[in-house]
């Protein structure tokens, strides 16, 4: 049912209105598909082609605000309600699901495939294990009477559950008669999923009992990526940028606000000294320090760290080549990065907390390593947590630094540079595959972390 404003429409009116709708969903097709079809067609001048594409990209999306907000408003208020919303965000949730969730799950497909990404790897052993002979015993637990304990529990559940949102609907008062209910369900669920699942778990074990791990089905690629020697190193050095770099960065970074924030009308120039290497990019960060770590080993050095060493008498050393040390020296390069972020936050954050708490504490006798655990600290606790998911998924991430400085060798390789080795100069799309998905489901976990700290302070 259509509305106009509100009154309710005639059959012709309805009508007239409803070919208007089909137009204006045309017009919003036609402007996407033939300007998509006339970019890619185009072939003239490179200049015209990007204001061309701007002009559409942009005029096309106002377009489609516009027409398809003009549509809905003729809804009923209920579906107008509805539906509303959903022309705003719309947009941004489909660009995200192709941008980032189809991406994904073609990546997880590739990791289950080989260094070309063509065939399925595993496929031969997952044959061998599904024959008749060694599966009989699970069909027979399968197809057997589970299934009738299986419906009889899924009756009961019904019953349980059904009853329980009929009290509730009647506001009966007792709550204990609830709360028994509930309990009758987690056990007889926990009963059922005892009865109908363990034995198929035994019998399948069964099956593949002898079968070793490399013979599992899909899983080559993972198996490398988890139990390599190189891998392991790889998640080793990912372990120690997470606690050595995270960890300094947000020390660093709050010591400094704190100490920055009493220094009155010199405090804008410290921060921006500190701040100041945030606007260079990893890359050049990572030259600028090879620089300062270069050895030459001939006497003559010219890299800073080392030129210090020997006008001080000692001997140089090829610092990026040290085992384990090189890995710290690489740290120091985000902590070099990454403090500036950090104190720029925190000291927002600081700024924020009332003059007069902190003035109040003083009076009471309080010093100031009391206030700044007891007070500043619990505070802004929510910013130190902010700040560091952040740096964390950062960590997880790096991969300019170590490309730059030493390309992942020396024992220094970190994950994201495994992935560009195994995808780009080995071409082994399958094993880079599996090592992002594995990457991200490291992230995944600090990312929630990071939105529940942002939804309790109720930034969106």
């Amino acid at each position: 049912m259509y509305y106009s404003s509100e009154k309710r429409t005639t059959g012709p009116q309805k009508l007239w209105l409803f070919v208007r709708m089909i137009a204006a969903l045309a017009v919003i097709f036609g402007v996407f598909y033939f300007g998509i079809k006339y970019l890619q067609n185009y072939e003239g001048n490179q200049i015209l082609l990007t204001i061309i594409a701007i002009v559409w990209g942009v005029g096309s999306v106002a377009l489609f605000y516009y027409l398809a907000n003009w549509i809905v408003e003729h809804f009923s208020r209920k579906w107008c309600s509805r539906i509303q919303p959903y022309i705003f965000v719309g947009p941004a949730v489909l660009i995200l699901l192709w941008a980032l969730a189809i991406p994904t799950v073609r990546t997880f497909i590739l990791s289950l495939k080989d260094a070309m990404g063509k065939d399925w790897i595993g496929l031969d052993s997952f044959q061998t294990v599904m024959t008749p002979d060694r599966m009989t015993g699970v069909y027979q637990t399968i197809t057997g009477g589970i299934f009738i304990v299986l419906v009889v529990a899924v009756i009961v559940l019904l019953i349980m559950l059904f009853s329980r949102l009929v009290s509730s609907k009647m506001e009966i008062k007792n709550e204990g008669m609830t709360k028994k209910t509930g309990w009758w369900i987690l056990i007889v669920g926990i009963a059922v999923l005892y009865a109908a699942i363990a034995p198929v778990i035994r019998s399948f074990s069964k099956a593949v009992e002898g079968t070793e791990a490399t013979q599992i089905p899909f899983l080559e690629n993972y198996k490398y990526a988890l139990t390599d020697p190189a891998m392991l190193i790889v998640f080793r050095n990912n372990l120690m940028w997470l606690i050595l770099g995270t960890s300094f960065c947000v020390v660093f970074g709050l010591i400094i606000a704190v100490l920055a924030d009493r220094t009155g009308a010199a405090e804008k120039y410290y921060k921006i000294i500190i701040f100041l290497p945030m606007a260079i990019s990893f890359v050049g960060a990572g030259v600028i320090w090879k620089f300062i770590y270069n050895y030459r080993g001939q006497g003559n050095e010219t890299g800073l760290l080392n030129a210090i060493i020997v006008s001080l008498g000692g001997t140089p050393k090829a610092w990026l080549q040290v085992p384990f040390w090189n890995n710290i020296f690489l740290i120091i390069i985000m902590i070099w990065l990454q403090t500036g972020y950090c104190m720029v936050i925190l000291s927002s954050a600081i700024k924020g907390i009332s003059s007069e708490l902190l003035e109040a504490a003083r009076i009471d006798g309080a010093n100031e390593l009391q206030i700044f655990f007891k007070i500043i600290i619990p505070v802004i606790s929510g910013t130190i947590i902010s700040v560091t998911t952040t740096v964390l998924i950062f960590s997880l991430k790096t991969f300019d630094v170590v490309n730059t400085m030493t390309g992942g060798n020396y024992g220094t390789n970190v994950i994201a540079n495994e992935f560009y080795v195994q995808r780009f100069v080995q071409y082994n799309t399958g094993r880079a595959s599996a090592i992002a998905i594995i990457l991200l489901v490291l992230v995944i976990p600090v990312m929630i972390m990071n939105l529940r700290q942002f939804n309790e302070r109720k930034a969106f």
